[in-house]
């Protein structure tokens, strides 16, 4: 993949995990469904910012 692809797809990640983990924070939707948006949003978040970190440092 180009670069510019995994840089998009990285920053892709960031966003939607940003959203979900928002919207499992601020919904009430029951204790299993809003926390696994919560936790998988804050993961994701995490995984995209590692990732831009590695594509940085490639370039």
């Amino acid at each position: 993949m180009k670069n510019n692809t995994k840089l998009l797809l990285s920053l892709l990640i960031m966003i939607v995990g940003w959203l979900m983990s928002g919207f499992g924070f601020t919904t009430k939707l029951g204790h299993p469904i809003s926390t696994i948006c919560f936790l998988l949003g804050f993961t994701l978040t995490i995984i995209g910012i590692i990732f831009f970190i590695i594509i940085i440092k490639e370039k």
